[in-house]
């Protein structure tokens, strides 16, 4: 069975419930469901290509359930996709714990990392850190920037690998599943994944990367968190999220 049917049957094992609230920012999105529950998803880069809205998607948005939304994962469109992990994330949020991301600073030091996806706050940090980068985005143009068509030929010459969720949408982590087991690590960025490790782990993700609330859950951390994504803020810098690194797969040595 395949990711997306592994999906489709763990949400058919989850609570249903109407949707409150959803909100398409520019970096992320946003959900509310009627019980309570609130996630973030991934909005695909609007240079990357052009955000054109479709009615019949706006549509087929308006009025769902977090089942009907999460359904829509399979979808190619940024409209249906940011909908769907915001939904995915609401219906499986991480558990509390796993590493602050400095833990695993020394585990890629000194290897080659291939890079999809260009994320402006974290590609710094990851150089800072002493990874050999090899970025394979489109949409920038620098030394160490190459076509995306070629990723699974970088993807093979590098000890690691970072996938944005754009792998999801554009069946990347799919494609390459075989690469990425013969991998020393392959991290899966978020925000709007979903908890389901068994199934990462299948396609040889072995560190999941998501946001949860810094210190105390309470409504009004939310509340900023939502407003600065409904101002088309970017949640890698929302002080009141904190990125936490899950191990799918995997031993810690990076702690040792």
């Amino acid at each position: 069975m395949g990711f997306f049917e592994d999906v489709t049957d763990a949400v058919k094992g989850q609570k249903n419930a109407g949707v409150e609230a959803l909100m398409l920012g520019w970096h992320a999105s946003y959900i509310v469901a009627s019980d309570g529950r609130w996630g973030i998803g991934y909005v695909p880069a609007s240079h990357k290509e052009e955000h054109k809205s479709r009615e019949e998607h706006t549509s087929l948005l308006l009025g769902g359930t977090l089942a009907k939304l999460a359904a829509l994962l399979v979808s190619p469109f940024p409209q249906e996709f940011a909908a769907a992990t915001a939904a995915c994330a609401a219906l499986f949020p991480f558990p509390q714990g796993g590493f602050r991301m400095d833990a695993i600073m020394p585990c890629a030091r000194g290897d080659r990392v291939a890079v999809l996806g260009y994320e402006r706050e974290l590609i710094p940090l990851m150089r800072d850190w002493g990874w050999k980068v090899a970025i394979f985005d489109d949409r920038r143009r620098a030394p160490d920037c190459f076509p995306q068509e070629d990723f699974t030929d970088g993807a093979c010459a590098a000890e690691w690998v970072w996938l944005s969720p754009e792998a999801i949408r554009d069946r990347w982590l799919i494609s390459t599943s075989a690469i990425l087991k013969e991998k020393k690590g392959c991290f899966l960025q978020g925000p709007g994944l979903p908890w389901l490790p068994g199934s990462f782990a299948a396609l040889g993700a072995t560190h999941l990367i998501s946001p949860v609330m810094a210190g105390a859950k309470n409504t009004e951390n939310m509340e900023k968190t939502q407003a600065r994504i409904a101002a088309g803020g970017n949640p890698w810098l929302c002080p009141e999220l904190e990125w936490r690194v899950h191990l799918v797969g995997c031993t810690p040595s990076f702690m040792v």
